[in-house]
């Protein structure tokens, strides 16, 4: 079995995008990507990750291709649920894959 024959749901990636609203001010409004294969994994209650003495919590882990182009300025649209990415992880770094640690956020 290979990996990509695992990611079988499709997510939406977001990125905020600010415009002038014409009277000095700015609007700010998401916008859609191109939809992405992925699999959506829960992350245990005591999983956490930590990096320079900042606790960060997570509520669950997608794997998705290494090819996708992703930042951590984007947050993750799967239906009605949104998902906030506060990692990406690129495993041996041989962009076979990538691992999102995300936060539920709606």
């Amino acid at each position: 079995m290979s990996f990509n024959s695992l990611l079988v749901s499709y997510f939406t990636p977001q990125t905020l995008s600010e415009m002038p609203d014409g009277g000095g001010g700015v609007t700010s409004a998401w916008t859609n990507g191109i939809p992405f294969a992925g699999r959506l994994s829960i992350l245990s209650a005591s999983e956490r990750l930590s990096a320079d003495k900042i606790t960060v919590f997570a509520t669950h882990k997608l794997y998705c291709d290494g090819a996708e182009v992703l930042g951590e300025t984007q947050r993750i649209l799967f239906g009605t649920r949104i998902f906030e990415v506060k990692a990406i992880q690129n495993p041996s770094a041989i962009s076979h894959h990538l691992e999102l640690t995300l936060l539920e956020v709606y």
